[in-house]
């Protein structure tokens, strides 16, 4: 008779490969940011053609299931661009997994940028124009310090959305948390399945924990810096 491991055993097997999971999860958050931020400066700026396929990319990462865009990225991307002469035959699936949560974390953040970007007034450009400050100078001095205390919520919402759907990876064959749990569940034929999730879902609740927690710090540090930049013009 097979012998189901201990929960000690569990949560070490877990924690061996946990570095896989937040590998994946923060190259994608951070790729992803830089994406939508890209994205979204495409589409403020109504630069044409690339606004209406930023449009498209939006739409189709926030429509279609996040494992469907993994099979896609890992199945159907290599045959396609090898029709091209691009090679791309050895993605690993690692690689395709940051690649598809990348583009979804970007589609997402898109409209989370965009929003907040529209929120600042129009009168604050305008000064800003007034004063003669460069396009830089305008987005680093008067536009980023007001757009990071309205984004911050819909970020945060956002890297939630990703750090469940880093569980999903596992479906491509990496050996992440879940794919570890299949195969401890598996070995002992289910017996201690239920204990090998429940496991799982404590460690996905510490990771969201965790960045919750550096989401809501962000919001306090943005919420003071924009109010000591207030207290210091007022005394200027």
């Amino acid at each position: 008779m097979v012998e189901a491991p201990s929960t000690i055993d569990i949560i070490s097997l877990l924690l061996q490969v946990a570095h896989i999971t937040l590998y994946i999860l923060i190259i994608s958050a951070v790729l992803g940011l830089l994406l939508g931020s890209f994205l979204t400066m495409i589409i403020v700026k109504n630069i044409p053609i690339l606004k209406q396929l930023t449009t498209v990319l939006s739409s189709f990462t926030r429509s279609v299931p996040i494992i469907i865009q993994l099979f896609i990225v890992y199945y159907a991307i290599p045959p396609l661009l090898s029709n091209f002469g691009i090679n791309v035959s050895n993605l690993s699936a690692v690689a395709a997994s940051i690649v598809a949560l990348t583009l979804y974390h970007g589609g997402y953040l898109t409209e989370v940028l965009r929003a907040a970007y529209k929120a600042v007034d129009k009168g604050q450009h305008e000064a800003a124009d007034s004063f003669g400050y460069t396009p830089i100078q305008k987005f680093f001095r008067i536009i980023l310090p007001q757009v990071v205390p309205v984004g911050l919520p819909g970020w945060g919402n956002a890297l939630i959305h990703l750090i469940h759907d880093t569980s999903l990876v596992f479906a491509l064959g990496v050996a992440d948390i879940m794919g570890r749990a299949e195969l401890i569940a598996a070995a002992s034929y289910g017996m201690n399945q239920v204990q090998v999730f429940i496991i799982v879902a404590v460690i996905y609740i510490v990771v969201t924990f965790l960045s919750d927690g550096l989401v809501r710090l962000l919001e306090k540090r943005t919420k003071k810096y924009k109010l000591d930049s207030g207290l210091n013009a007022g005394g200027a």
